[in-house]
């Protein structure tokens, strides 16, 4: 048995399915998935699904899939109403327009009415982070840190959930000596252009999202024994400023 994390993956359903034959995944292991299945990426939907049917695939939230989350009772009344959309509702059109909800939104409109709701009750059990210890070793997985509760005194279960899906995430924001950090939110080439296509490492802290969507790389790290794993992206490079 071994434990992976991978981060971002935004519809790349094709680079993850070649990740887990290079890593030759298995039913005995375990994938922590943290953040930001959806969005941007052309298999957004068809992604989650794949994940919903291994039950040794663990989602940990990310932004993106808060947003899933919070409208998927506002896209099942859409489908009911022939389409009528409230554009009026700025949330709405934030995570549409500006945040790659859209091909989402129209994968998620496709399917049939039980698999709606299948997915709406999935994302209802909403996980924000999660503690494991592997090989001796102490992990604390989030999708995007502690952001202005990053001290040493606290305690991840007040944190707001905001936080730890939204904020902006340092080199080397990890309050913790006896924990690894393992996280996504913020591609690492946004950390400089030397970091283009790897995980970043700070102190005690793995960024593991390598931007996938945006023509990097998607990468993986094996917690057992922190091999890294990375698979080229199908999608066009695209500069992206922070």
């Amino acid at each position: 048995m071994a434990v992976y994390a991978i981060s971002d993956l935004h519809g790349c359903k094709d680079e993850f399915d070649e990740m887990l034959k290079k890593i030759s995944f298995s039913e005995y292991d375990e994938m922590y998935i943290i953040g930001d299945v959806c969005d941007r990426g052309n298999h957004s939907i068809a992604l989650l699904q794949e994940i919903m049917a291994h039950p040794n695939m663990h989602l940990i939230f990310g932004n993106h899939d808060e947003w899933l989350a919070d409208f998927a009772q506002t896209l099942i009344d859409v489908k009911k109403n022939d389409g009528v959309m409230d554009l009026f509702n700025m949330d709405l059109v934030r995570w549409l327009h500006y945040n790659g909800g859209y091909k989402t939104a129209d994968e998620f409109l496709d399917l049939d009415y039980p698999d709606c709701y299948d997915i709406k009750l999935y994302l209802e059990n909403r996980e924000y982070y999660k503690k494991l210890t592997v090989k001796g070793k102490n992990f604390l997985l989030v999708h995007a840190g502690l952001g202005a509760y990053c001290r040493p005194d606290v305690r991840i279960s007040e944190i707001p959930t905001s936080e730890l899906v939204w904020s902006h995430i340092g080199v080397n924001d990890n309050p913790f000596d006896d924990v690894v950090m393992i996280v996504g939110h913020m591609p690492t080439f946004l950390y400089g252009f030397w970091y283009e296509n790897r995980i970043l490492h700070g102190k005690n802290i793995l960024h593991i999202d390598c931007g996938c969507v945006f023509g990097r790389s998607l990468a993986c790290v094996r917690l057992d024994d922190m091999q890294e794993f990375y698979v080229p992206s199908t999608y066009p490079y695209i500069t992206v400023r922070s």
